[in-house]
């Protein structure tokens, strides 16, 4: 099994932390230059990381990936208080991704804009969402 993807990506990471312990490999890309885009490209038409090629199975989305590995590993099924809590999760992390995104192509991203709002809105409301949570349902 091969896990592509960037080294920062918290989609990424996570998945490497399910993958702990397990025989796979890493391949780092750095999705914002020309080489790793094109290996990104080459597996995923959403251009988007994390992928996982297994044989000849090539699955995208850390989500999907993550129930892949769940049924190939045997891995206990999550709840659904779990599964609500990475859902927020996602949900905030895929705001801070954008913001870096909009950062990075030189937006000012804390214009008074409504995608701008709403993504710290989200940031704050899911922040404040997983406070409420018993993490030890989550990690369970």
């Amino acid at each position: 099994m091969q896990l592509l993807g960037s080294v920062a990506s918290p989609f990424v990471r996570r998945l490497r932390l399910v993958l702990a312990g397990q025989p796979y490999q890493f391949v780092a890309l750095n999705i914002f230059e020309s080489e790793g885009r094109s290996v990104l490209v080459q597996h995923n038409p959403a251009r988007k990381v994390p992928v996982l090629v297994d044989g000849e199975q090539v699955i995208f989305d850390s989500g999907v990936i993550y129930r892949y590995l769940a049924s190939k590993l045997k891995f206990k099924p999550l709840s659904w208080d779990q599964e609500n809590g990475l859902t927020t999760i996602n949900a905030c992390t895929d705001s801070l991704v954008e913001l870096l995104l909009c950062k990075r192509s030189g937006f000012d991203v804390t214009e008074d804009k409504l995608f701008f709002n709403l993504q710290h809105e989200r940031i704050q409301a899911t922040l404040e969402a997983l406070h409420t949570y018993d993490l030890n349902d989550l990690t369970q």
